[in-house]
């Protein structure tokens, strides 16, 4: 039989060290079986053997793969060693659980290896916890979730919001992209939801409540997070089971649920582990709705805040400006709501972010048009969605982008510019003909304390650049 000898020819691929001709010679094998073969016994054990192999040999791939530097998963390959190591536990937990760790041989695995070499990721996770612990209770008890499940957060991405794994999974919650966009989370050329603690912990939270719906087993639920419901709901079809301690998954997914147990183990009494246990903060943040697009270094600097500490409320933010949409509701660290809502009043009178269309013209190379529009190459190709610079058309148009406010540079000060109060100044948009000096004559400055204040080289200035004047 065609598929039962490449089934055995992928198995010696596979010995031989060649993964993807063995998992090339499954899928083969695969798609014979599921063809218009009579059925039979035989025929149906093969091909739920030839799924489990692949799904094993993906799994042990991706496992031994070189992960990103984003990626933060505390299952990896050296997990395997201390599992076969560990020896049952004689006690069952004492403490109370929504849902019940089993103390299985690979539960007390994880603690042992959780307390050991992986003791200073574990300890830098529960550090990174505090701040969004008490926002996720808040989610997962209005979606009627037990409380444990927040612990997932930790076997995710050990609490890092800009995590990114080899799957292209994003954020706390290592959402892809299909799976984000399903439940609600907007990614596109301007954010990418899945950064955004609130709305991504919303997201896990209505994901997790439909997996239990359709598994009613939280190890299964737990399990389909990490390899999707498909995956699961195959395995249990084939395998005719429905304990998770019994399906042959791949064996991330199987390692995934016993780290979950022991993490929450930890997470309860991370004392009795020999860690410090998480300084919870409460979520508090400030919020503005914008009436048109804004550089967030011009806010940054207008307002005395640094643009780290912008970034790191906006985490969802791709760029260095807002989406131009109106009614965008820009985070703002707490308190700070009522110096921002006097410095857009400000603000807004100044020129703002703008993305204009480019007509090409024939000949026009796409590098000509970035270098004429202060901008990448890079950028035009993601904002106008083109696989190849070199394949523009004449006529086409193209959404570019116009740096109109480049008053402050990413490397912006705190709290005050030049020992002057943030709240206290005006903005200039320096006209066609304007000269650094007649503007410093006519505010009453020097024109040092304009390059000071603006972060000038020289002199030198451009029209339509906006300069921060501190007034006398």
């Amino acid at each position: 039989m065609e598929a039962q000898e490449l089934v055995q020819q992928a198995k010696r691929q596979w010995e031989e060290g060649n993964g993807d001709e063995a998992i090339t010679l499954l899928t083969r094998a695969r798609a014979l079986l599921s063809g218009d073969g009579a059925p039979s016994p035989h025929r149906e054990q093969l091909l739920e053997d030839v799924e489990a192999l692949l799904d094993e040999l993906a799994g042990i791939r991706a496992m031994h793969a070189t992960p990103s530097e984003g990626e933060a998963s505390l299952v990896s390959p050296e997990d395997e060693a201390a599992l076969e190591k560990a020896f049952p536990p004689t006690e069952k937990p004492e403490l109370p659980s929504d849902i019940p760790p089993e103390m299985r041989r690979d539960v007390q695995a994880y603690l042992e290896l959780f307390t050991t070499k992986k003791r200073d990721l574990i300890a830098e996770a529960l550090e990174r916890s505090g701040r969004y612990l008490p926002l996720m209770r808040q989610i997962f008890a209005e979606k009627a979730l037990p409380e444990d499940l927040v612990n997932l957060a930790y076997i995710e991405s050990a609490f890092k919001l800009y995590a990114y794994s080899r799957a292209r999974a994003v954020g706390i919650w290592q959402f892809i992209k299909g799976t984000g966009r399903k439940y609600g989370l907007r990614i596109d050329w301007w954010v990418d939801e899945r950064r955004d603690p609130v709305k991504a912990t919303a997201a896990a939270a209505s994901y997790l409540s439909d997996l239990y719906g359709m598994f009613e087993s939280w190890p299964l639920a737990i399990a389909a997070y990490n390899a999707g419901e498909g995956k699961v709901l195959r395995a249990i079809k084939r395998q005719r089971t429905t304990d998770f301690w019994k399906l042959h998954l791949p064996r991330e997914t199987k390692y995934y649920v016993p780290a979950f147990m022991a993490m929450t183990l930890i997470a309860k009494n991370p004392e009795a582990y020999g860690f410090q246990r998480p300084r919870e903060e409460s979520w508090q943040l400030d919020q503005v709705a914008l009436s048109q697009q804004m550089d967030l270094r011009l806010l940054a600097k207008a307002v005395g805040v640094s643009m780290e500490e912008l970034r790191d409320q906006n985490p969802e933010l791709n760029r260095l400006v807002t989406p131009p949409q109106q009614g965008y509701l820009l985070n703002l660290p707490p308190g700070s709501k009522a110096v921002v809502l006097d410095a857009l009043d400000r603000l807004l009178q100044a020129r703002s972010p703008e993305w204009r269309h480019h007509r090409v013209r024939s000949g026009e190379a796409l590098s000509a048009i970035a270098q004429r529009y202060s901008t990448t190459v890079a950028v035009l190709m993601e904002m106008n969605g083109l696989q190849n610079p070199n394949q523009i058309r004449a006529g086409a148009n193209l959404t570019v982008p116009v740096p109109a406010l480049t008053l402050a540079e990413t490397s912006t000060t705190k709290q005050t510019t030049n020992n002057r109060p943030a709240s206290h100044y005006s903005l200039y948009v320096v006209k066609p003909g304007d000269s650094l000096w007649e503007i410093a004559k006519t505010h009453r400055v020097s024109p040092k304390d304009l390059e000071r204040w603006n972060n000038l080289q020289g002199s030198l200035i451009h029209p339509g650049r906006t300069l921060l004047i501190y007034p006398d």
